[in-house]
Formats: C-alpha cells, sequence, structure tokens
C-alpha cells in the first residue's frame, strides 16, 4: 500500500520535519499513533507510508542548491524548478539589478487569512553585514501577535529596487486568490521606504516603526559607553529627542546638541556623528510624517529579526553567503520550515530534536505582561524587575522608556527585553512618564475625527459611534470598570465636536481640514475589534441627544492618560473610514 496522493497539508508537514531534521521514523511513529487513535484510516492521508517519507527524505538530502558554478545560471536553473516559489523576478541585465521574490502557497495562505483588514510589516535590511544579497522581508502578525514572514523580497545589497513592481506583483498574486483581501495599514522601518507606492498598492495607511535606530543606538551604547549613569543620561536624551520629534517640536538642532553636550563619551558620540547623523534628517521627516508604530508592534518585528538570523546566517562555510542561489534555497526551504513549524500545533511532539534553530516561544512584550506588577520595584532612574522563569533579579536602568538597558543577556545585545518593557508598563501605569508618543498620536488623529465639519447627520452620528467605539476598546484593553468614567469622557470630546465651526449658520470648510488620513494612527494596531457594538449604539444614541452643551474639544489631554500601554484591539477597517471621510 502506498499513497501517490496525499495532500499538500501533510506533503508540507513532512517536508516541513525532514528540513527541520526530524527522522523518518519518529514521523511515521507520529503518524501511525494518530491513526490508531482515531480507530484507523479515515481519508487517504491516514494511508501514508514508510516508503514514501524515506523517498522525500533522500531527494531533499540529494539536493544541492549550486546548480552550476555560476551563480546567475544556478538561479536560473532553481527558478525553472521552483516556478511556484517566485512571484516576481527581475534578471541580472545592465540597467535593473537582480531582484526576486519568493512566496511559498503557504506564505501566501498565511498573508490572506493574518492580513487581511490588518497589518503588514516590513524588516527591510537583514543582511547588510554578511550577505551580498539583502533580504526585505514581509511579515503579518498572528493570534498571539508573533511576526510571520509571508514574503521574501531578494536583490543586491546597497541597490535600490523598483519597489512598485515587485508589491503590484504580490498584491495581484493575493487578489487571484482572494478579490476580497484588503489591508488596514503597513508598517516602514526604513525613512527612504517608497510610501507613495505602498499607498498606491495596498491602498492604506503608512506608518513607522523606530526599532531598528533604537536596536542600534541601545546595542552601541552598551558596547562603546561603559559608564552607567553616563548610559542613563544618553538613554534620557535620545528618548526626549525621538518623542519630541514625533510631537513635531523637535528638528536636527536637538541632535546637534546632544553630539555637543556629550563629548565626554567620545567613542559613542563619534559612532553616532558618522553613521546615524548623515541620515538623521530623513527620520525626522518620517518620523514626524509618518505615525508611530506601537512598542508592542516593534518587539514583534525585532523578535523575527533575532529568529531569521539564527536560522539562516548558521553556515559553517561562510563563502555561501555570497551566493543567491544558496539563499533563495536555504530560504524557500529549511528557513521556511521553521516559520512553519512555529505554528504547528504538534511542535511539542518533536521537541527532543529542539536546537537553537527552533526559538520560539512568545515575544518579550507578552513575556512582560506575564510579570506581576509586584514583581517590580522603582527606585529612581532604576527598577529592579524579578524573573521567576529565570529566578533572577535583572536591574533595568532609564526605566519608563523603550530607551532603557537592562543587564540581562539579551538586552546587553542591544534587543528589547520583557524587564525593559515591564518596567514601562509599570512605569507609566503609575503616572511617572508622559503618554507614549503612540497614544498621543492616536489622540491627535481622533480628535481631527471629531472636529471634521459634517454635512449631515448621518456622517455625524458615524463619527460619534466610531470615537466612543474606540474608547471603548481603550478602556477594555486597560482593564477600565466604569461606564460613567467612559460616557464622562467621551461627552467632553464631543460637545460641540460638530458645531463650532459653524458661523453663522455656515460650515467652515478649511477649518479643522485633516492634512493626512487619521486612519494613520488608528491602524497602529493588528488586530480586528470585538467589541460590542449594541453597547456602543446605546450610548451613542445618548451622545447624541447631549451633544452641543458646550466643551473645547482641541485639548488632547481630555482622554485617559491612564491608556499609555499600547492596546491590544484597535483596527477599523478601511472602508468605514473612508465612508465616515464622505
Amino acid at each position: 500500500m502506498f499513497a501517490p496522493y496525499i495532500s499538500d497539508d501533510l506533503r508540507l508537514r513532512v517536508h516541513s520535519l525532514l528540513y527541520v531534521g526530524v527522522s523518518v521514523e519518529t514521523i511515521m511513529q507520529k503518524h501511525n499513533e494518530s491513526v490508531e487513535k482515531q480507530g484507523g484510516p479515515y481519508n487517504r492521508d491516514d494511508l501514508l507510508t514508510h516508503r514514501y517519507v524515506r523517498r522525500q527524505e533522500r531527494s531533499i538530502r540529494r539536493f544541492k542548491y549550486e546548480l552550476d558554478q555560476d551563480d546567475a545560471v544556478s538561479l536560473s536553473l532553481w527558478v525553472e524548478s521552483h516556478q511556484n516559489y517566485v512571484f516576481f523576478l527581475e534578471d541580472f541585465s545592465d540597467s535593473h539589478p537582480l531582484t526576486i521574490g519568493i512566496q511559498t502557497e503557504w506564505q501566501l495562505l498565511q498573508m490572506i487569512r493574518s492580513g487581511h483588514h490588518s497589518l503588514l510589516a516590513s524588516d527591510s535590511r537583514f543582511g547588510t553585514n554578511k550577505l551580498k544579497y539583502t533580504i526585505h522581508t514581509l511579515l503579518v502578525f498572528n493570534s498571539d501577535n508573533k511576526a510571520v514572514p509571508v514574503a521574501w523580497v531578494i536583490s543586491p545589497k546597497f541597490v535600490s529596487t523598483d519597489t512598485y513592481r515587485w508589491m503590484r506583483a504580490l498584491y495581484n498574486r493575493i487578489q487571484t486568490k482572494d478579490p476580497a483581501w484588503k489591508l488596514a495599514g503597513f508598517i516602514v522601518d526604513d525613512p527612504l521606504a517608497d510610501v507613495l507606492a505602498i499607498r498606491d498598492v495596498f491602498q492604506c495607511s503608512v506608518l513607522i516603526s523606530s526599532w531598528r535606530i533604537r536596536h542600534a543606538w541601545h546595542k552601541n551604547l552598551v558596547k562603546r559607553c561603559p559608564n552607567s549613569q553616563m548610559q542613563i543620561q544618553i538613554c534620557q536624551r535620545l528618548r526626549q529627542a525621538i518623542s519630541w520629534v514625533c510631537r513635531g517640536q523637535g528638528s536636527i538642532d536637538i541632535f546637534d546638541h546632544f553630539m555637543e553636550d556629550f563629548v565626554d563619551s567620545a567613542d559613542f558620540v563619534e559612532y553616532f556623528k558618522a553613521i546615524w547623523h548623515p541620515r538623521i534628517g530623513f527620520w525626522i521627516t518620517a518620523l514626524q510624517t509618518l505615525p508611530l508604530a506601537s512598542q508592542e508592534t516593534s518587539a514583534a518585528i525585532e523578535f523575527h529579526h533575532n529568529q531569521l538570523k539564527i536560522r539562516l546566517l548558521n553556515e559553517k562555510d561562510s563563502s555561501v553567503y555570497q551566493r543567491v542561489d544558496w539563499l533563495v534555497d536555504k530560504l524557500g526551504k529549511r528557513v521556511h520550515s521553521y516559520f512553519w513549524l512555529d505554528e504547528y500545533p504538534g511542535k511539542e511532539d518533536f521537541s527532543r530534536y529542539s536546537k537553537d534553530e527552533w526559538l520560539s516561544g512568545l515575544t518579550c512584550w507578552y513575556r512582560a505582561l506575564k510579570i506581576p506588577n509586584s514583581d517590580v520595584t522603582l527606585e529612581g532612574h532604576v527598577a529592579k524587575v524579578v524573573d521567576h522563569y529565570q529566578d533572577k533579579a535583572y536591574m533595568v536602568l532609564n526605566p519608563g522608556s523603550e530607551f532603557a538597558i537592562c543587564d540581562c543577556n539579551l538586552s546587553q545585545q542591544g534587543n528589547l527585553c520583557e524587564h525593559i518593557l515591564k518596567a514601562m508598563m509599570v512605569y507609566r501605569g503609575k503616572g511617572s512618564d508622559k503618554a507614549s508618543v503612540s497614544l498621543h498620536e492616536y489622540k491627535q488623529a481622533l480628535i481631527k475625527i471629531l472636529s471634521c465639519p459634517s454635512h449631515d447627520s448621518l456622517i455625524r452620528d458615524h463619527a460619534v459611534s466610531l470615537a466612543v467605539f474606540m474608547q471603548t476598546q481603550l478602556n477594555g484593553a486597560v482593564g477600565m470598570d466604569s461606564n460613567d468614567t467612559l460616557e464622562n469622557d467621551m461627552h467632553q470630546q464631543c460637545k460641540l465636536a460638530l458645531f463650532p465651526l459653524q458661523d453663522g449658520g455656515r460650515v467652515n470648510q478649511n477649518h479643522g481640514r485633516n492634512d493626512g488620513p487619521p486612519s494613520d494612527v488608528i491602524y497602529n494596531r493588528g488586530r480586528s475589534a470585538d467589541a460590542s457594538m449594541g453597547t456602543t449604539g446605546n450610548m451613542n444614541d445618548r451622545l447624541n441627544d447631549q451633544v452641543g452643551d458646550g466643551h473645547d474639544v482641541s485639548d488632547p489631554n481630555v482622554l485617559h492618560d491612564e491608556m499609555d500601554v499600547d492596546p491590544s484591539s484597535i483596527c477599523i477597517s478601511p472602508s468605514e473610514l473612508n465612508e465616515m471621510a464622505g
């Protein structure tokens, strides 16, 4: 008996387990156990044979990525035999650099399932130090808000590619599979990203994540400035500079003054001046024109970046890093299999094969949520966080922001850790710090929505309903219990929100104009909202009855400062916002 017609799902499972190192005998043992548990074979997949799995293992072991000594020829041969992996190919030429886009069928399904009315993020510059060809990874976020790679675009280092062309090819591929698929927001990590192309292709809002500059500054500060007190001062100034820039109150002069004030930390200042000062102007422009992604989302992107580094850059022979045929083959097969394994519910059945590449688990944001507040002690510019999983206490310098430094191994390598994030949550929860930049930008966008002149009651009612709905989501995320508190807050926001722009019965068309789509900030979270719309509707009726009593809504502090921790369920469909825009 043999199984020549097993399903694509089972074939993918067998190949992925073989690629990550699980033996043929173990695969068959687990398969036979599951068939026996259900009382015998019921479908074709239950007829999987040892012979078939062994043949697949032999084929994988014998395949060589180097199909020709010439890298370009070898890549062409690989593409011919893996056409279902490639969604875009710009071959070597004098006028265009090589650009190849890879997406497996599993990645396509993940993009459709987790990306619809949600967020897509990019890790745009992986491998600039070791690889000849850099990787631009597109990510979606699963139910645990972990980043899952859904496409890889490979191009030569330091060469700009035609972003529009490969994005359009990817979008068309998705539309062929699911014409109703629509993106809510796109997160970039490069100030020079082609924002116009992204908006044109995906018809969505664009945000920016600052995880890359925070990671680089953090890593080099630990490396180049051993004095802990100086580290605290530098972190505070850098955090303050980024905050001012995002709030529209800063310019490049802030960073010039920073370098002058910390001239005693010559090693770090020289690094900052040489590497970051020439490009800081681009970051300032991007941070002032694009909404800032939340720390939760940035932590997920950084976690994926570290996963990819462990799973890809582990070759004993470093010369392969100069070949594109090796890169596309390893990404599309072995690395892809590790990320598939992360989503496989039966992963623990093969835990005895676990190795470094199996690194998974929760992101540092979700690990921080598991630490009780009672395990955090704040003492001035230092916080002590007890980690019961590691049975150790860690010291966090400059708590209260992502620009903090912890003495754990993860933080010393420049990464965000759960201890930094937990200290930030507790610090802000006690009112010891201003609201996060993400929340500040959300407040501003909500105020703009409320201040937009409306021409009929339908648009007015929609604006008020949306405001109440968003407030309900935020209150639920931080555990607020009082509906009265919610209503009072929203009353203050809504009173005169729809009428103060009128002059003698006429609406001033220019006053309160929103120069950018307010949805850019609202898309800062990547999950669909799940609040009860019945409750929102009743509250909307009461608000409409009382709107117009006469309070100013221009003060961004009217909203709760308790909601500094980024909420977990804020995502509005683009169509809803477009309707409101009239």
